[in-house]
């Protein structure tokens, strides 16, 4: 399960959901470094967009359970 830490706009999750879904079943990634390489991409994105990195935009995403 994936949860979020705080409130993050909708814009922001869909668009780390996306990369995240990409990862595991497109890439075939392990659940864990889907999450990772999305927040990843999400930070990249933000820096290249808006000059920081937004880590409230990514960051309050954490998997829980099952996570291999």
């Amino acid at each position: 399960m994936i949860s979020s830490l705080w409130s993050v706009k909708d814009e922001a999750t869909s668009d780390l959901m996306a990369l995240f879904y990409e990862n595991l079943w497109l890439k075939k990634m392990g659940k864990l470094a889907a999450l990772r390489t999305a927040q990843l991409e999400m930070l990249k994105r933000n820096r290249a967009e808006y000059g920081e990195g937004l880590p409230s935009t990514w960051g309050a995403f954490v998997l829980d359970g099952d996570w291999e």
